[in-house]
């Protein structure tokens, strides 16, 4: 079923492992990497994004044509298959994405200006969505404790609630920092991002070059919003974690430095438990029998897990940034 789409590269196919999206293609002229597209967005936002990034991604090849993208019932992209460096240690692969994910944002990084009714809007707005969110929990968990006797799930929930509630409570906190911050500037900076920025969409290879790939969800927004959909992603796993987070992180900063509003924007949603909310809500509006209790039991463990993990590298990065502040403000105490 592929040859049609690869003869229109010149390609014949012997073999085709599939990886999802992706296939393996092994060919008369070595491997490739064959990715179908699902719409003519993802389409448009590819080709943005190797205007802007051409040399920091995977190289695409053109067809016979001298098209980058093919049709045969569907769209699709042929690329090198490129295997990654195992030997690569984890804390410089972490250190190394997010220092590279600061460049590119870097690079297509512009101030733009957002009048006083955006930035209410989207602070209301916000804030709405955490009370309905915290009213709901809280509203449970009552329910919860005034039951003669707990599900498994609920008392895990009633455990796991307070430690929830300090989480929206932060995350309300640096929210409204960064309203009253934006309120004097009414200036914010977007870039070309990602949009779906992950440790498995960038490839380090054994010559130093480095890549990212899987552009089709790319648009303009604030970069944070790719450090934000990296962080929630790898958080997803047992504690502890490493502090390479922290480390990559700092990288970020070095390369991209961030703003006063930024870091508050930043931390309010790293905080915010909106992953939590949503298993608890499921178990209770939602649930069908398609799921046991154990199996809610342990998604709503590893949810929590998520979020004393994402606790651990804000409270961390808070921590570093105060010492920062303070070897940065002069001692004002007078000589004895």
């Amino acid at each position: 079923m592929y040859t049609p789409i690869l003869q229109q590269y010149g390609l014949k196919p012997f073999r085709v492992d599939d990886y999802g999206k992706v296939k393996k293609i092994h060919t008369n002229a070595g491997l490739f990497a064959l990715k179908e597209i699902t719409n003519a967005r993802e389409m448009a936002a590819i080709q943005q994004s190797y205007i802007f990034y051409g040399k920091q991604s995977v190289p695409l090849y053109l067809s016979k044509q001298g098209f980058p993208f093919v049709s045969y019932g569907r769209h699709y992209y042929l690329m090198p298959w490129i295997s990654s460096d195992e030997r690569k240690e984890k804390r410089e692969h972490v250190r190394s994405f997010f220092r590279d994910l600061a460049y590119l944002h870097q690079k297509s990084l512009k101030q733009i200006d957002i009048n006083e009714e955006e930035i209410r809007n989207y602070y209301e707005n916000k804030k709405r969505e955490w009370e309905r969110q915290r009213a709901f929990l809280q509203s449970y968990v009552e329910k919860c404790e005034n039951a003669w006797y707990m599900s498994p799930f609920q008392l895990q929930c009633c455990t796991y609630f307070h430690e929830t509630m300090q989480a929206y409570w932060f995350a309300e906190t640096e929210l409204e920092k960064w309203y009253e911050k934006m309120k004097e500037t009414k200036k914010w900076r977007i870039a070309w991002i990602h949009g779906k920025a992950r440790l498995s969409h960038y490839i380090e290879m054994e010559n130093d070059n480095r890549y990212f790939f899987s552009w089709e969800r790319a648009s303009w927004n604030s970069p944070l919003f790719d450090v934000i959909i990296a962080l929630r992603y790898h958080m997803r796993t047992f504690p502890p974690i490493g502090d390479e987070w922290v480390e990559g992180m700092e990288e970020y900063g070095k390369t991209l430095p961030m703003l006063e509003e930024e870091w508050s924007f930043l931390f309010s949603h790293l905080a915010q438990p909106h992953f939590l909310y949503r298993c608890i809500y499921e178990y209770e509006m939602k649930r069908q029998n398609r799921k046991s209790e154990r199996e809610y039991v342990s998604e709503l463990q590893r949810r929590y897990f998520t979020m004393k993990n994402m606790e651990y590298v804000v409270m961390r990065l808070v921590q570093r940034k105060e010492a920062e502040e303070a070897k940065s403000t002069p001692d004002e105490t007078p000589p004895q």
